[in-house]
């Protein structure tokens, strides 16, 4: 296990200025969010996805994510998406689900 990553039940304190060196920073404009809120993972076309919890990794807060349908490439490289597989991913490579999205 890599011990610069944690694993989290609830949001840590944390950033948004990227240059600290003494705080967890998250990477998005908008707030970190909740467990049981869908969000886009835009990074490689993941897609939708449900926050399942959070993490810290190199300094940055991430949120652990169950993808819906991801890539094929994913479940290869990672298995089903499941609780127990989630996905990590943080505040610049996703987005908070917009109306348009949700319907």
């Amino acid at each position: 296990m890599n011990p610069s990553f944690q694993r989290h039940a609830t949001v840590p304190p944390y950033t948004r200025d990227l240059a600290s060196k003494d705080h967890i920073k998250w990477s998005a404009e908008f707030e970190v969010p909740a467990i049981g809120d869908d969000i886009v993972i835009r990074i490689n076309n993941i897609g939708r996805a449900r926050v399942v919890g959070y993490a810290t990794h190199d300094g940055y807060l991430g949120v652990m994510s169950m993808p819906y349908h991801p890539p094929d490439w994913w479940i290869r490289q990672n298995g089903p998406a499941s609780l127990e597989n989630p996905s990590l991913a943080f505040g610049a490579e996703i987005s908070p689900l917009t109306t348009q999205e949700g319907a």
